[in-house]
């Protein structure tokens, strides 16, 4: 069991049969933040959303929890479904969890898809968000749920309707849980050797209207031989603004590496 984690994890699994791919969510999302990427590909593959630890149905994060440790405890998750490889999706936290099991299993991790992420040497906006849950309490969560996506985006009835649901999981240890892991982004910041140890396939994919969006370029500097893909006007969220255009260009990276068995999308 994954340190700082007292339980395994929540997950939603689809899909009958293909190789596993893993989709891991933000903060203060859960797996639902992935709801039309499981809908899609589960046609193809066996989707596997989860619960980072202190989200939606999984236990708590106690203090101290590192993204090492969420990392650990999502491949616990990966080996209840498959001992072989698995295609991972991350979005912000997600992301650097998805980065620290390509880290820990190299060889099992054929592909990398990053979105809401960047390179950024110091997390100060994760501090920022750590005092303000401690000092505003669970109800700051659907108003960061919608942050993440564009100013336009969060005046839509869906969008607000998916971040009510988010919070509709809330526990009472839920704010701890979000504390703890906000503590964890700003405390445990990777060198840079992190990211130019990363070698399997990578793609990028940015929003313009997420406040990472250079950030993200330069993260796609530092992972060689990654690929780049920003879609307009789209926030941090980039995977529910734009799904048809992020499985567009996870699919690009996905065929190219010859693990898409379906037709590319027009």
């Amino acid at each position: 069991m994954a340190r700082h984690i007292p339980g395994p994890l929540f997950f939603d699994l689809h899909g009958p049969s293909g190789m596993p791919m893993l989709f891991l969510h933000s903060t203060p999302d859960d797996h639902r933040l992935w709801m039309y990427q499981t809908a899609s590909f589960s046609s193809w593959y066996r989707t596997i959303a989860v619960d980072l630890a202190g989200y939606g149905r999984s236990p708590p994060a106690q203090k101290g929890v590192s993204l090492a440790d969420q990392a650990d405890a999502t491949w616990e998750v990966v080996d209840r479904v498959s001992s072989g490889k698995v295609i991972v999706h991350g979005n912000s936290m997600g992301s650097l969890v998805a980065m620290h099991m390509a880290h820990q299993q190299p060889d099992r991790v054929p592909c990398l898809i990053l979105s809401g992420t960047g390179y950024l040497p110091t997390r100060d906006a994760m501090k920022v968000w750590a005092k303000r849950y401690a000092e505003e309490g669970i109800e700051l969560r659907y108003k960061q749920c919608l942050d993440h996506f564009s100013p336009p985006a969060q005046k839509l009835p869906h969008v607000q309707n998916y971040a009510r649901m988010v919070c509709e999981l809330n526990n009472p240890s839920t704010v701890g849980s979000i504390i703890a892991m906000n503590e964890a982004l700003y405390r445990d910041i990777e060198p840079d050797s992190f990211f130019d140890e990363l070698r399997m396939p990578t793609v990028v994919i940015s929003g313009t209207a997420d406040r990472n969006h250079e950030a993200a370029r330069e993260l796609h500097r530092h992972i060689k031989g990654s690929t780049f893909r920003e879609i307009e006007g789209a926030g941090h969220a980039v995977m529910q603004e734009a799904p048809w255009l992020y499985d567009r260009y996870s699919i690009e990276l996905i065929a190219k590496h010859g693990l898409w068995p379906g037709e590319m999308p027009t």
